[in-house]
């Protein structure tokens, strides 16, 4: 459950991906007391994440981060932002990498104002090196996805064409806890044509204070997308949607804003049209 802004420090700065895998967290108490325990990534982002561990720990602690990758270790200084919640399996913590690597989590994140021209968003993976990445789909590698459940694109550490398949989670999701989203200060993208994508493909929903919740989606375009729902949303209201979204994979959430609900009293579900909520101009690269 993740129920506070996320905006300091530039974890803002790019997608925040909602990805599991575990990371080894050290740090020194106030009394010079090294401790070192394994903790778990909930979101992550170029510059930072969201981690979950069992120990208190106190705004503005100095960590130092450790993950494998193959036969590589990995290691990463951070501090803590901010604790934003916490649950029965541990404390939430928003956190900052001091000296943001680029390969620290093994992910290539694009800058966000790259996806304006996108119609999804998927964490994807090089099928040949492994190699994951943040991609920003169009329309042909979106009906390639929704039929094959993969892309062909050029990988640019392999340098060759590559089959592309969305990235699994290192740890298995076990709870079926609510989810809550971020909020943020924000302003819709301004009204205007553009061309809708059909797509039947999966969109996960996220609201504050509320389980998170599988949609249809029914088509997307650049600046929004509308999707069938068990549950209604109210018109002006702001929630987070991953689209498309396989369950226990890593999911990509950006922020929307309900434009329309429709009742559809036949099937017992509700019609909404959302746009896409564009962050503030200072959180692009």
């Amino acid at each position: 459950m993740l129920n506070e802004t996320m905006r300091s420090d530039g974890l803002r700065q790019s997608d925040r991906v909602s990805f599991r895998m575990p990371v080894e967290a050290s740090w020194t108490t106030s009394e010079g007391a090294a401790v070192k325990h394994i903790a778990e990534t909930m979101l992550v982002s170029r510059n930072g994440g969201v981690l979950r561990l069992e120990h208190k720990l106190v705004t503005g602690q100095e960590l130092t981060l450790r993950r494998a990758e193959g036969d590589q270790i990995k290691t990463a200084r951070a501090r803590v932002v901010a604790e934003i919640d916490q649950e029965p399996a541990g404390f939430l913590y928003a956190i900052h990498l001091s000296e943001p690597r680029a390969d620290f989590w093994d992910i290539d994140f694009p800058s966000p104002h790259k996806a304006d021209e996108a119609l999804a968003r998927l964490l994807m993976e090089c099928g040949f090196c492994q190699r994951r990445e943040v991609v920003y789909l169009n329309e042909l590698e979106l009906k390639s996805f929704e039929v094959r459940k993969c892309v062909a694109r050029l990988c640019k550490h392999c340098d060759t064409p590559s089959i592309w398949i969305e990235a699994q989670s290192e740890i298995k999701t076990q709870e079926k806890g609510a989810a809550k989203p971020q909020t943020v200060e924000d302003r819709v993208i301004p009204r205007r044509n553009r061309t809708r994508v059909k797509a039947r493909v999966l969109a996960c929903i996220r609201r504050r204070g509320f389980q998170e919740e599988v949609a249809v989606c029914e088509d997307l375009s650049k600046g929004g997308l509308s999707f069938r729902s068990r549950n209604e949303y109210p018109e002006g209201s702001r929630v987070e949607v991953a689209v498309p979204f396989t369950p226990g994979s890593g999911a990509i959430f950006v922020p929307i804003r309900i434009v329309f609900s429709q009742a559809i009293p036949a099937a017992g579900l509700y019609r909404h049209g959302a746009a896409y909520i564009r962050p503030p101009s200072d959180s692009a690269d």
